[in-house]
């Protein structure tokens, strides 16, 4: 065998490279967005429809024509008492008021949830379970507290009224066990009375 030399016209083509051309590159995007932008418009035109369009005013038959007197009315002149921005004392009010309100809440959330600890006590005591029943009591005492702490001044008395009773009713936990279910369930019922008179 003799010595072949290769020539570069002799070696086998290699397949030509892909070029694409940047418009071809983009084409997919440019339809995928072209897409969506026709399908969110046909759902907005099926969703939400335009209101009819008014047609032109029938036009009455024309009389004879009469001269028209043209009256201009004089522009209002904006005052400075009218622009100006409301009194300080009104915005104190107000943020008074605001404020009262989010007492409030606070005071009917922490009402709320107290009446939902002394049911869970309830539930321990049905448990037969006396320290978690007496831990629940507790907690319910600390909510009683941070509602007597936000409370407007007509319901201070009757949260008082009702932390005196639930320390009563702790004290009589471990002593005598028998009826304290009927009265926890009393005090609830006491407790969401308060929030509904506050609401």
């Amino acid at each position: 065998m003799a010595d072949e030399h290769q020539t570069p016209g002799d070696a086998p083509a290699a397949p030509p490279a892909r070029t694409r051309t940047p418009f071809k590159a983009l084409l997919p995007h440019l339809l995928t967005a072209a897409l969506a932008v026709a399908l969110s418009l046909l759902v907005q035109a099926l969703l939400w429809p335009r209101p009819p369009i008014p047609g032109p005013a029938p036009t009455a038959p024309l009389a004879a024509p009469s001269p028209s007197v043209t009256v201009i009315a004089p522009t209002p002149v904006a005052s400075p008492a009218a622009t100006a921005l409301p009194n300080d004392s009104v915005l104190r009010l107000e943020i008074l008021d605001l404020e009262a309100q989010d007492r409030q809440i606070w005071s009917a959330l922490y009402l709320l949830r107290a009446a939902s600890q002394i049911d869970d006590a309830v539930i321990a005591l049905q448990g037969n379970d006396l320290a978690e029943a007496d831990r629940t009591l507790l907690t319910a005492y600390r909510s009683l507290e941070q509602a007597y702490a936000y409370s407007a001044e007509r319901e201070k008395g009757p949260i008082d009224t009702f932390r005196l009773q639930l320390s009563q009713i702790r004290d009589d936990l471990h002593v005598r066990p028998e009826r304290i279910d009927r009265r926890l369930r009393q005090l609830r019922q006491l407790v969401l009375s308060l929030v509904e008179e506050g609401s």
